[in-house]
């Protein structure tokens, strides 16, 4: 399952997000994940949340980005939910290769049964037809 969390910057996108982390750790099983770009937000997320700036790592593309995720569900198979914050600004890139990004993380979370939340920051109105099933306004 994909939830895109979207609205304009400002519009507590990231707020919710961290909300939804922090309530999943208590009722989800397995091991939730929090990939932001630097390290603001670290200390807003349970302890147990394994969190991720992904700044490290130097993702330039959709590409080496879906990589990171396989790496990551690789090295902890009990992996439930991958959180990404601001995708669009991890990878510098809106909307270029984003729509094939979306069908392998729904090919893998159907898989290996993994949950994503993802936030963008885009008025709901513009979003291309491709992201309409996906998307959760704040």
């Amino acid at each position: 399952m994909i939830k895109v969390i979207i609205g304009k910057k400002g519009s507590g996108k990231t707020k919710h997000m961290i909300d939804e982390v922090n309530t999943a750790v208590k009722e989800e099983p397995g091991c939730l994940v929090f990939l932001s770009k630097g390290n603001r937000l670290m200390y807003d997320l349970a302890h147990n949340v394994r969190y991720m700036n992904t700044q490290e790592f130097s993702i330039e593309n959709y590409d080496e980005f879906y990589g990171f995720i396989c790496g990551i569900i690789s090295n902890n198979f009990d992996t439930s939910h991958i959180f990404i914050d601001s995708i669009w600004k991890i990878v510098e890139s809106e909307e270029h290769g984003f729509e094939v990004f979306l069908k392998q993380l729904e090919d893998i979370g159907e898989k290996f049964n993994i949950h994503f939340s993802i936030s963008i920051s885009a008025d709901k109105n513009d979003a291309p037809e491709y992201l309409k099933p996906y998307l959760v306004e704040v």
